[in-house]
């Protein structure tokens, strides 16, 4: 597998996520966060469109395009783990905070509580280079076990209770 070109993409460049909005398709740029234990958790503010969306279908799919014209999706649902009181909520959210100050421009002065925070339950990676010679797809049906994930482990992707 080629976790590490996935895990550099993802933590180096501006994804786009797809949600669905009834009947319609929502595509919009996020960056989303990988923590050390491989797991990918997004951010938004409570107030957006896309809250709203993912609350109706919580299945998304993120999209990468490297600089050598590789390709890598990512399909799962999202989890919302948002809990503004609890210490662990806090701890997450200031680690993001630290691994990717850029998020800050998106809260308000003092508002940091206004945010939702989700885990990506991946079921789906698809990696391609441009030369559409390497393609690695790693899948685990959603309707299997919809609470059973996927994370980016060191030497392979690997399922996580």
């Amino acid at each position: 597998m080629y976790e590490a070109e996935v895990i550099n993409l993802v933590r180096s460049k501006v994804g786009f996520m797809g949600t669905i909005d009834e009947n319609r398709p929502r595509v919009r740029p996020m960056k989303p966060y990988i923590d050390r234990e491989g797991r990918i958790w997004l951010f938004s503010r409570y107030d957006t469109k896309k809250v709203a969306e993912m609350q109706q279908n919580p299945r998304i799919e993120l999209c990468f395009v490297g600089d050598d014209q590789e390709v890598l999706t990512i399909y799962g649902r999202m989890k919302d783990v948002t809990k503004p009181g609890d210490p662990a909520f806090r701890v997450r959210r200031d680690m993001m905070f630290v691994d990717m100050p850029e998020m800050k421009q998106y809260i308000a002065e003092g508002d940091v509580d206004s945010i939702v925070i989700y885990q990506l339950l991946v079921h789906e990676i698809r990696y391609m280079r441009a030369d559409c010679e390497l393609t690695t797809r790693v899948n685990l049906p959603m309707e299997h076990d919809p609470d059973v994930e996927m994370a980016m482990c060191q030497g392979g992707f690997c399922l996580l209770p």
